[in-house]
């Protein structure tokens, strides 16, 4: 690399032309400056990223909670007439502790306390078909299903 003094082309004051050019300090403080600022602009992304999706997880906590744990979603009813089957009916008695609600089937109470022992399900068409009507109390829970046959 060439050193020398040069004047300048319009008569200022001497320099020397290894100022005019980078040195290899002032291009690593560069490099360094953009890498740091690279860094800080990632770890920024990243913090509102992890603010986005926690604010997201938290919202559908609160929204879950919100949910009616008695009311669960069903196709039967929309696609037809809102009957269901005997053997539907059997299942629902089956899983009584599980729902946890009074059934009556055709005048028949089965509580929810039911053991499967006592359980007497003569009276329960297999092939009939039942239409089901839900009793909800004041907030709204399930607190008795009645299947009266067709």
């Amino acid at each position: 690399m060439h050193v020398g003094w040069r004047a300048p082309p319009y008569g200022g004051a001497r320099f020397c032309k290894e100022e005019q050019t980078m040195g290899h300090s002032v291009r690593t403080m560069i490099e360094m400056s953009a890498a740091c600022l690279m860094f800080v602009a990632a770890v920024t992304v990243g913090l509102m990223l992890f603010q986005s999706g926690s604010a997201a997880l938290k919202w559908t906590y609160e929204s879950n909670q919100m949910a009616d744990p008695n009311i669960h979603s069903t196709l039967s009813p929309l696609a037809g007439d809102g009957s269901v089957s005997g053997a539907v009916v059997l299942q629902s008695v089956a899983q009584i502790r599980d729902i946890g609600v009074e059934l009556v089937v055709n005048g028949t109470v089965y509580p929810p306390d039911l053991e499967k022992e006592d359980v007497r399900l003569s009276g329960i068409q297999v092939n009939g078909r039942y239409k089901p009507f839900y009793q909800r109390g004041q907030n709204g829970e399930l607190t008795r299903v009645v299947f009266t046959s067709i």
